[in-house]
């Protein structure tokens, strides 16, 4: 399903586990609460006891036909993954509902919203197409404000055949699936080639459902995989193993729902859902790794009440990224997840929490970078330097100094080596030789625990013995925070502050270099928390 996957994130993210294993475990059979229904809804034929619902468009192009059936096979797929994510909740504990939806209870059919399109199919590519639909939604919603019945949308784009290129994604609270006879439910237990095509069509419209009730990519515990009961993730890669293998909702994903304007079972005040002005920050955070365990916690602020954190360890691919819900408190969360149940040893991730508000808004907080040695994390998170301006007291030209930080280990700064040239500072005037200064200001203060380096691969012209200073603004004195020396390594390596410093500005001082030349060359200079 190349083409109905569009990596999102809000994250990214974008996007562990209080430990995934014991998560799911302890909370799969969670008995639901009861939940307290708003009056019934009700719009011409149709009815919902949900004050909110989602809203379900058909779309024509300019040369298209609603395809034969349209209403039955739009309605059982929906009435299918309302079902889905009704029982998905009711495992997690989150009370038994699901999505609002209008439906005529005579016929079993539900209210969908013709919109014809003003251009040809041609016109509503995979890339782009989604933006121009949705403006035209968005147009005929606004003349009839008494049809958008909530600020979740489904757009069904009717195709001529399964093949046709259509927008097939989730853009915000809106997602674009297709409509043809060839998808069809009532073929879906069935082991024929029709049987195929409706499972396929499934798996990829429950998961850009997904999107449009506000989930991002996730995954559960690798080592869940092939647990009874447990399984795929469908928002992960379960587009493509429902149907075949057991495919849930992770629980952060219900946690999410649990939120979500069109599962909320009583109205609110107009403008309650998804207000403006959410912040959500990390302040200060630690990890540690023993016994094959990452743990990590740290303090957080917001300026709202919120009723869950979800973490989530990102591998570069967010559909493999295990994701669940921190232990939390006013001001501080914890997590943790076991190696086991990661699904790359051999690659770089992202950790990143995730806020759930009671008004439904998601709010991610800053990510943190950690990488793999060897099969073993190496948990210093890594900040982020896309901020960071530096500088230093001598650099050749072609190596200058913010080639440290641009995160290609092949590219350094390179002290100058011109002949001739003589140094401005520390020392005015002399030739180029130790002590050179590399200054970094972060544009902000950051609580930091100390620095990364990693050497010139070639192992040439490898820093050696260095100082460290730091000052939160340029009107405080430098403050050493200590003398050491850097190993002759490949590898990045980290030097440790006496404690975490509150800082802006960190000032590095090179005094010598492993082959005695009077020259140094690094190629990655970080810091982490």
């Amino acid at each position: 399903m190349n083409k109905k996957i569009l990596k999102l994130l809000s994250f990214i993210i974008i996007l562990t586990t209080v430990s995934c294993r014991e998560e799911l475990e302890n909370d799969l059979v969670s008995s639901p609460e009861k939940t307290q229904l708003a009056a019934k809804v009700t719009s011409g034929l149709y009815e919902s006891p949900m004050p909110y619902n989602i809203n379900v468009v058909y779309f024509i192009p300019s040369d298209g036909v609603a395809r034969p059936e349209y209403e039955r096979r739009v309605s059982e797929f929906m009435l299918a993954a309302q079902e889905y994510y009704r029982q998905n909740m009711y495992n997690w504990g989150y009370g038994n509902r699901s999505f609002g939806l209008l439906v005529n209870p005579a016929t079993n059919r539900i209210k969908i919203n013709i919109i014809n399109g003003a251009l040809p199919t041609s016109s509503y590519p995979y890339a782009g197409g989604g933006n121009k639909i949705q403006s035209e939604v968005n147009t005929w919603f606004a003349a009839h404000p008494a049809d958008k019945t909530s600020d979740h949308t489904i757009i069904f784009t009717s195709v001529p055949t399964p093949e046709t290129e259509i927008p097939y994604y989730g853009l915000g609270k809106t997602c674009f699936v297709g409509d043809n006879e060839a998808w069809d439910y009532q073929y879906f237990n069935q082991n024929t080639p029709q049987g195929t095509k409706a499972k396929w069509y499934m798996g990829g419209f429950l998961h850009e459902l997904g999107h449009a009730l506000n989930l991002p990519h996730t995954a559960l515990a690798k080592s869940q995989v092939n647990t009874p009961g447990y399984g795929t993730s469908l928002m992960g890669t379960g587009n493509s193993t429902y149907g075949y293998s057991s495919t849930i909702l992770a629980r952060s994903s219900c946690a999410i729902l649990n939120n979500c304007q069109v599962f909320s079972t009583t109205a609110k005040p107009t403008g309650y859902f998804y207000a403006s002005g959410k912040s959500f920050e990390i302040t200060s955070i630690t990890s540690s790794y023993s016994n094959e365990r990452i743990n990590i916690s740290g303090t957080y602020t917001a300026n709202a009440p919120l009723n869950a954190i979800i973490s989530y360890f990102v591998p570069g691919s967010p559909y493999y990224a295990p994701s669940g819900l921190a232990s939390y408190t006013t001001n501080t969360f914890s997590t943790y997840i076991d190696v086991e149940d990661l699904y790359f040893t051999d690659r770089d991730y992202t950790f990143a929490l995730q806020a759930t508000f009671l008004d439904g808004t998601v709010k991610d907080a800053q990510y943190f970078n950690f990488t793999f040695v060897n099969g073993v994390p190496d948990v210093h998170f890594q900040l982020d330097r896309s901020n960071w301006t530096v500088s230093s007291s001598s650099q050749y030209a072609a190596y200058p100094a913010t080639y440290a930080i641009d995160g290609n280990i092949n590219t350094y700064w390179h002290s100058n080596y011109t002949a001739g040239s003589v140094q401005t500072d520390p020392i005015p005037g002399q030739a180029q030789n130790f002590p050179y200064y590399f200054d970094i200001n972060m544009n902000s203060i950051k609580g930091i625990g100390g620095l990364s380096f990693i050497q010139h691969q070639g192992l040439v012209r490898t820093g050696k013995n260095i100082r460290v200073w730091t000052r939160p603004t340029t009107a405080d004195g430098w403050k050493l925070q200590g003398s050491y020396v850097l190993e002759n390594i490949k590898d990045r390596q980290y030097i440790t502050f006496p404690q975490e410093e509150n800082c802006r500005f960190v000032r590095i001082t090179f005094d010598s270099s492993y082959d005695g030349q009077p020259y140094v060359a690094i190629p990655e200079i970080g810091a982490f928390e």
